[in-house]
């Protein structure tokens, strides 16, 4: 039987994995080609395989660096707590992962997505809650009333307006930071960053702050 094992590590065995300059190196590396795929796309047109090559590249930068953006965060978040002293190369990652998480995520209303997802993540779990107790003498009577699909949609609604209005403006905020950095000359520049300081985490980490050798964090 087929066993995915991967599936059993815990976020300490994770983490450790990534407490890696070779790693690290290469994440930045590889994001800096996405973020940058436009302007290498760009240059290498008038050559026949390269241009081809960064065409792919470009198009798997789109539907990728949803993902690879989401790495880069996590990434970012292992150097900062095992290496303190290497904050531009966390800080370049985690931009890198916000400006290609945005890329898609900007692409979205994300105040309505905040909102439905709370108005039904609340819903239903006010329906889990009082479920229970559509059987009882006393309360029995209301609590069934309260769950049925008419008030339950009601109750929907109401959260949801809710949620959109304490939520949307921040929302709407992060939003815009989000088309910011994800246009098309922010992307590049960080790409840039990204591969420039990639590369200095594989030849010579201790100029960014990396100390040698790396300690893992600790495992729970």
């Amino acid at each position: 039987m087929l066993q995915l094992e991967f599936l059993d590590y815990d976020l300490g065995q994770i983490m450790g994995y990534f407490a890696n300059e070779w790693v690290v190196g290469w994440v930045l590396i590889i994001t800096g080609i996405l973020a940058a795929a436009w302007l290498f796309e760009t240059i290498t047109d008038p050559i026949p395989i390269l241009g081809s090559i960064f065409d792919i590249v470009k198009v798997l930068g789109t539907y990728l660096g949803f993902f690879v953006g989401a790495l880069d965060i996590l990434v970012g978040y292992v150097v900062w707590v095992t290496q303190p002293d290497a904050v531009i190369v966390a800080g370049i990652l985690i931009l890198a992962g916000f400006s290609l998480t945005m890329r898609i995520l900007s692409k979205f209303p994300l105040g309505l997505v905040f909102a439905l997802a709370v108005s039904i993540f609340v819903t239903f779990t006010i329906y889990g809650v009082l479920a229970p107790y559509a059987g009882d003498a006393y309360i029995g009577e209301y609590v069934t009333q309260i769950i049925s699909l008419k008030w339950m949609a009601v109750i929907g609604i109401i959260i949801f307006g809710i949620a959109y209005s304490l939520g949307g403006f921040l929302l709407s905020i992060m939003s815009l930071l989000g088309k910011i950095f994800s246009s098309t000359p922010i992307s590049v520049l960080v790409g840039l960053a990204c591969i420039g300081v990639g590369i200095v985490v594989l030849v010579m980490p201790d100029l960014v702050g990396i100390v040698l050798p790396w300690v893992p964090p600790p495992l729970p």
